[in-house]
Protein backbone atom coordinates (compact mmCIF):
# COMPACT_ATOMS: atom_id res chain seq x y z
CA UNK A 1 0.00 0.00 0.00
CA UNK A 2 1.41 3.65 -0.75
CA UNK A 3 1.67 6.07 2.01
CA UNK A 4 0.15 9.30 2.07
CA UNK A 5 3.46 10.71 0.37
CA UNK A 6 2.95 8.47 -2.52
CA UNK A 7 -0.48 9.07 -3.24
CA UNK A 8 -0.98 11.10 -6.14
CA UNK A 9 -4.08 12.71 -8.14
CA UNK A 10 -3.45 14.43 -11.82
CA UNK A 11 -3.73 18.55 -11.74
CA UNK A 12 -6.29 19.34 -14.04
CA UNK A 13 -6.89 22.83 -16.17
CA UNK A 14 -3.91 21.63 -17.68
CA UNK A 15 -2.14 19.90 -21.12
CA UNK A 16 0.96 19.31 -19.28
CA UNK A 17 0.54 15.98 -16.91
CA UNK A 18 1.18 17.38 -13.33
CA UNK A 19 0.65 15.52 -9.90
CA UNK A 20 -0.96 16.45 -6.30
CA UNK A 21 2.06 15.21 -4.14
CA UNK A 22 3.00 15.63 -0.62
CA UNK A 23 6.48 14.93 -0.03
CA UNK A 24 9.56 16.10 1.94
CA UNK A 25 10.78 17.97 -1.10
CA UNK A 26 7.57 19.16 -2.59
CA UNK A 27 3.91 19.48 -1.81
CA UNK A 28 1.04 20.51 -3.87
CA UNK A 29 -2.27 20.43 -2.71
CA UNK A 30 -5.53 21.12 -3.78
CA UNK A 31 -7.18 23.94 -2.03
CA UNK A 32 -10.86 23.21 -3.67
CA UNK A 33 -10.99 20.42 -1.21
CA UNK A 34 -10.95 22.96 1.61
CA UNK A 35 -13.28 24.58 0.52
CA UNK A 36 -12.00 27.57 -1.78
CA UNK A 37 -12.73 26.69 -5.16
CA UNK A 38 -11.18 29.52 -6.86
CA UNK A 39 -7.44 27.91 -5.83
CA UNK A 40 -6.60 24.64 -7.99
CA UNK A 41 -3.27 24.48 -6.89
CA UNK A 42 -0.92 25.43 -4.06
CA UNK A 43 2.12 24.46 -4.07
CA UNK A 44 6.06 24.93 -3.28
CA UNK A 45 9.02 22.60 -4.28
CA UNK A 46 13.29 23.05 -3.21
CA UNK A 47 15.32 21.71 -6.36
CA UNK A 48 18.25 20.24 -4.64
CA UNK A 49 19.95 19.44 -8.37
CA UNK A 50 18.85 20.65 -11.52
CA UNK A 51 15.71 18.98 -13.47
CA UNK A 52 15.00 18.13 -17.31
CA UNK A 53 13.41 21.41 -18.59
CA UNK A 54 9.98 22.13 -18.34
CA UNK A 55 7.80 21.17 -21.48
CA UNK A 56 5.22 24.09 -22.79
CA UNK A 57 2.27 23.73 -21.56
CA UNK A 58 -1.02 26.30 -20.75
CA UNK A 59 -3.71 26.21 -18.02
CA UNK A 60 -6.93 26.48 -19.21
CA UNK A 61 -8.62 29.67 -17.29
CA UNK A 62 -6.00 29.26 -14.69
CA UNK A 63 -3.36 31.85 -13.84
CA UNK A 64 -0.25 31.20 -11.57
CA UNK A 65 1.75 33.03 -9.52
CA UNK A 66 5.27 31.80 -9.85
CA UNK A 67 7.98 32.30 -7.26
CA UNK A 68 11.22 32.15 -6.55
CA UNK A 69 12.32 32.16 -3.19
CA UNK A 70 16.11 31.25 -3.68
CA UNK A 71 18.03 30.01 -6.59
CA UNK A 72 16.79 30.94 -10.15
CA UNK A 73 14.08 29.30 -12.49
CA UNK A 74 14.38 30.16 -16.47
CA UNK A 75 10.83 30.47 -18.10
CA UNK A 76 10.03 31.60 -21.13
CA UNK A 77 6.10 32.75 -20.95
CA UNK A 78 4.63 33.56 -24.82
CA UNK A 79 7.86 33.48 -26.16
CA UNK A 80 9.48 35.77 -24.05
CA UNK A 81 12.39 34.80 -22.44
CA UNK A 82 13.25 35.53 -18.58
CA UNK A 83 15.14 34.25 -15.57
CA UNK A 84 13.63 34.61 -12.11
CA UNK A 85 15.53 34.71 -9.70
CA UNK A 86 15.74 34.42 -5.48
CA UNK A 87 12.87 37.10 -4.10
CA UNK A 88 11.03 37.29 -8.00
CA UNK A 89 7.78 36.50 -9.11
CA UNK A 90 5.94 35.97 -12.62
CA UNK A 91 1.92 35.95 -13.08
CA UNK A 92 1.36 32.88 -16.03
CA UNK A 93 -1.97 34.39 -17.69
CA UNK A 94 -4.41 31.76 -18.57
CA UNK A 95 -4.44 30.01 -21.37
CA UNK A 96 -0.78 31.23 -22.04
CA UNK A 97 1.99 28.64 -23.77
CA UNK A 98 5.52 28.55 -21.45
CA UNK A 99 8.49 26.48 -20.24
CA UNK A 100 11.33 26.89 -19.05
CA UNK A 101 13.19 27.75 -22.36
CA UNK A 102 15.10 24.71 -22.63
CA UNK A 103 17.35 25.27 -19.58
CA UNK A 104 17.37 22.99 -17.03
CA UNK A 105 14.98 23.36 -13.51
CA UNK A 106 18.15 25.10 -11.77
CA UNK A 107 18.65 24.47 -8.05
CA UNK A 108 16.25 26.62 -6.17
CA UNK A 109 13.45 27.10 -3.82
CA UNK A 110 10.14 27.98 -5.18
CA UNK A 111 6.07 28.31 -4.58
CA UNK A 112 3.13 28.79 -7.01
CA UNK A 113 -0.57 29.27 -6.95
CA UNK A 114 -2.91 28.50 -9.63
CA UNK A 115 -6.10 29.95 -9.41
CA UNK A 116 -9.38 29.60 -11.42
CA UNK A 117 -10.54 32.35 -13.15
CA UNK A 118 -14.12 32.84 -13.99
CA UNK A 119 -15.74 32.36 -17.55
CA UNK A 120 -17.33 35.30 -18.86
CA UNK A 121 -18.97 38.02 -17.14
CA UNK A 122 -18.89 37.44 -13.65
CA UNK A 123 -21.96 36.51 -11.59
CA UNK A 124 -21.15 35.86 -8.30
CA UNK A 125 -18.40 36.74 -5.85
CA UNK A 126 -14.75 35.32 -6.74
CA UNK A 127 -12.64 34.67 -3.79
CA UNK A 128 -15.21 35.92 -1.69
CA UNK A 129 -15.35 39.23 -3.18
CA UNK A 130 -17.76 40.98 -5.27
CA UNK A 131 -17.59 41.91 -8.61
CA UNK A 132 -16.19 45.08 -8.13
CA UNK A 133 -13.81 44.26 -5.89
CA UNK A 134 -12.73 41.41 -7.75
CA UNK A 135 -12.33 43.17 -10.94
CA UNK A 136 -8.72 45.01 -10.79
CA UNK A 137 -7.42 41.48 -9.38
CA UNK A 138 -8.84 39.66 -12.15
CA UNK A 139 -8.13 42.26 -14.53
CA UNK A 140 -3.88 41.48 -13.33
CA UNK A 141 -4.28 37.77 -13.26
CA UNK A 142 -5.17 38.35 -17.36
CA UNK A 143 -3.03 40.93 -18.39
CA UNK A 144 -0.04 41.91 -15.93
CA UNK A 145 1.64 44.99 -16.38
CA UNK A 146 5.11 43.87 -15.88
CA UNK A 147 6.81 39.94 -16.91
CA UNK A 148 8.17 39.77 -13.48
CA UNK A 149 9.12 42.11 -10.62
CA UNK A 150 10.69 41.88 -6.82
CA UNK A 151 7.54 40.40 -4.62
CA UNK A 152 6.91 41.29 -1.12
CA UNK A 153 10.01 39.51 0.99
CA UNK A 154 7.72 38.00 3.49
CA UNK A 155 5.88 36.20 0.31
CA UNK A 156 7.63 32.59 0.98
CA UNK A 157 6.69 33.11 4.74
CA UNK A 158 2.89 33.76 3.40
CA UNK A 159 3.26 30.48 1.73
CA UNK A 160 4.29 28.24 4.72
CA UNK A 161 0.99 30.12 6.51
CA UNK A 162 -0.98 28.60 3.92
CA UNK A 163 0.21 25.25 3.75
CA UNK A 164 -0.46 25.49 7.83
CA UNK A 165 -3.78 26.70 7.28
CA UNK A 166 -4.58 23.78 5.24
CA UNK A 167 -3.12 21.19 7.56
CA UNK A 168 -5.09 22.39 10.24
CA UNK A 169 -8.96 20.33 10.38
CA UNK A 170 -11.76 21.26 8.14
CA UNK A 171 -13.81 23.93 9.31
CA UNK A 172 -15.64 27.11 8.42
CA UNK A 173 -12.93 29.24 10.11
CA UNK A 174 -10.42 27.09 8.08
CA UNK A 175 -12.10 27.64 4.63
CA UNK A 176 -12.02 31.87 5.75
CA UNK A 177 -8.36 31.96 6.68
CA UNK A 178 -6.61 30.81 3.55
CA UNK A 179 -9.46 32.54 1.69
CA UNK A 180 -7.93 35.98 3.52
CA UNK A 181 -4.57 34.37 2.88
CA UNK A 182 -4.86 34.67 -0.99
CA UNK A 183 -6.80 37.73 -1.02
CA UNK A 184 -3.96 39.70 0.96
CA UNK A 185 -1.14 38.00 -1.69
CA UNK A 186 -3.67 39.10 -4.63
CA UNK A 187 -4.05 42.65 -3.12
CA UNK A 188 -0.38 43.21 -2.48
CA UNK A 189 0.88 41.95 -5.53
CA UNK A 190 -1.78 44.42 -7.02
CA UNK A 191 -0.08 47.28 -5.50
CA UNK A 192 3.35 45.91 -7.46
CA UNK A 193 1.38 45.93 -10.83
CA UNK A 194 2.60 49.16 -11.87
CA UNK A 195 5.22 49.63 -14.80
CA UNK A 196 8.80 49.05 -14.12
CA UNK A 197 12.33 48.83 -15.61
CA UNK A 198 15.13 47.79 -13.90
CA UNK A 199 18.19 50.02 -13.58
CA UNK A 200 20.97 49.23 -16.09
CA UNK A 201 23.46 48.11 -13.42
CA UNK A 202 20.89 45.03 -12.52
CA UNK A 203 20.42 44.04 -15.92
CA UNK A 204 24.25 43.62 -15.69
CA UNK A 205 24.69 41.75 -13.42
CA UNK A 206 21.70 40.02 -14.30
CA UNK A 207 23.61 38.99 -17.45
CA UNK A 208 26.86 38.01 -15.13
CA UNK A 209 24.44 35.84 -13.55
CA UNK A 210 23.24 33.75 -16.25
CA UNK A 211 27.11 33.45 -18.03
CA UNK A 212 27.56 32.07 -14.68
CA UNK A 213 24.90 29.28 -14.47
CA UNK A 214 26.19 28.64 -18.18
CA UNK A 215 29.39 27.38 -17.11
CA UNK A 216 29.92 23.67 -16.14
CA UNK A 217 33.52 23.01 -15.20
CA UNK A 218 34.70 26.91 -14.38
CA UNK A 219 33.79 28.57 -10.83
CA UNK A 220 35.42 32.26 -11.60
CA UNK A 221 36.51 34.67 -8.52
CA UNK A 222 34.31 37.48 -7.61
CA UNK A 223 36.75 39.84 -9.08
CA UNK A 224 36.45 38.71 -12.90
CA UNK A 225 32.14 38.16 -12.25
CA UNK A 226 32.70 42.25 -11.31
CA UNK A 227 34.75 42.80 -13.56
CA UNK A 228 32.23 41.08 -15.98
CA UNK A 229 29.81 43.40 -15.15
CA UNK A 230 31.54 46.51 -15.25
CA UNK A 231 31.34 47.24 -11.96
CA UNK A 232 34.12 47.53 -8.94
CA UNK A 233 33.66 45.21 -6.27
CA UNK A 234 32.00 46.39 -3.80
CA UNK A 235 29.13 47.82 -5.91
CA UNK A 236 28.93 44.28 -7.87
CA UNK A 237 28.39 42.51 -4.40
CA UNK A 238 25.97 44.69 -3.14
CA UNK A 239 24.04 45.05 -6.41
CA UNK A 240 24.13 40.89 -6.57
CA UNK A 241 22.84 40.80 -3.06
CA UNK A 242 19.92 43.10 -4.56
CA UNK A 243 19.25 40.96 -7.72
CA UNK A 244 20.15 37.60 -6.21
CA UNK A 245 18.71 37.40 -2.68
CA UNK A 246 22.25 36.05 -1.52
CA UNK A 247 26.05 37.22 -1.56
CA UNK A 248 28.06 36.20 -4.95
CA UNK A 249 30.39 34.25 -2.38
CA UNK A 250 27.30 31.86 -1.39
CA UNK A 251 25.89 32.08 -4.88
CA UNK A 252 29.22 30.30 -6.05
CA UNK A 253 29.24 27.36 -2.88
CA UNK A 254 26.07 26.73 -4.19
CA UNK A 255 26.99 25.78 -7.86
CA UNK A 256 30.63 24.40 -6.46
CA UNK A 257 27.79 22.18 -4.18
CA UNK A 258 25.83 21.52 -7.20
CA UNK A 259 28.49 20.36 -9.05
CA UNK A 260 29.46 18.17 -6.63
CA UNK A 261 26.04 16.28 -6.00
CA UNK A 262 25.98 15.60 -9.98
CA UNK A 263 29.63 13.95 -9.76
CA UNK A 264 28.60 12.29 -6.74
CA UNK A 265 25.62 10.66 -8.15
CA UNK A 266 28.25 9.53 -10.94
CA UNK A 267 30.04 7.51 -8.49
CA UNK A 268 33.01 7.44 -10.48
CA UNK A 269 35.35 9.39 -8.38
CA UNK A 270 36.54 9.60 -4.48
CA UNK A 271 34.66 12.48 -1.94
CA UNK A 272 38.34 13.78 -2.12
CA UNK A 273 39.04 14.17 -6.34
CA UNK A 274 35.17 15.39 -6.01
CA UNK A 275 36.41 18.48 -3.49
CA UNK A 276 39.28 19.00 -5.20
CA UNK A 277 37.88 19.83 -8.44
CA UNK A 278 35.19 21.57 -7.45
CA UNK A 279 37.73 23.78 -6.20
CA UNK A 280 37.59 23.19 -2.11
CA UNK A 281 40.82 23.47 -0.47
CA UNK A 282 40.25 20.04 1.95
CA UNK A 283 37.48 17.49 1.62
CA UNK A 284 36.74 18.36 5.10
CA UNK A 285 35.94 21.70 4.20
CA UNK A 286 34.03 20.68 1.36
CA UNK A 287 32.36 18.48 3.23
CA UNK A 288 31.06 21.03 5.97
CA UNK A 289 29.98 23.28 3.19
CA UNK A 290 28.07 20.20 1.38
CA UNK A 291 26.23 19.50 4.88
CA UNK A 292 25.68 22.81 5.50
CA UNK A 293 23.66 23.52 2.04
CA UNK A 294 22.05 19.81 1.53
CA UNK A 295 21.40 18.78 4.73
CA UNK A 296 23.49 15.38 4.93
CA UNK A 297 27.14 14.60 4.23
CA UNK A 298 28.80 13.65 1.24
CA UNK A 299 29.06 10.21 2.11
CA UNK A 300 25.48 10.06 2.93
CA UNK A 301 24.68 10.74 -0.59
CA UNK A 302 26.91 7.61 -2.18
CA UNK A 303 25.17 5.45 0.73
CA UNK A 304 22.14 6.22 -1.34
CA UNK A 305 23.10 6.01 -4.84
CA UNK A 306 24.09 2.34 -3.70
CA UNK A 307 27.76 3.27 -3.96
CA UNK A 308 30.26 1.62 -1.59
CA UNK A 309 32.05 4.26 1.01
CA UNK A 310 35.46 3.19 1.89
CA UNK A 311 35.83 2.07 5.68
CA UNK A 312 38.48 4.83 6.20
CA UNK A 313 36.61 7.66 5.72
CA UNK A 314 36.04 10.25 8.17
CA UNK A 315 32.85 11.12 8.59
CA UNK A 316 32.99 13.24 5.43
Amino acid sequence: MLDNRQNMNTVPFSDLTSFYVDRFDRRAVDLREAGVPECVVLGQATYRHAYPPLQEHRHFNVAELAFVAKGQQPYSINGRDFTLLGGEGTIIPPDTPHSSADQPSYPCKKAWIQLLLPDGKQTKSWLGLTNDEARPILDMLRQPTNLYTKWPTDYGQRINRLFTIFDLPPSPLRTAMLRAGLQQILFDLLDRNVPFTAPAHQIRVRKVIAWLESLTDESPSIERLAREAGLSLSSFKRVFRDVAGITPHAYILHKKIDRAMAMLSDGQQSVTEIALACGFSTSQYFATVFKRITGVTPNDMLRKHGITVPSDTDGQ
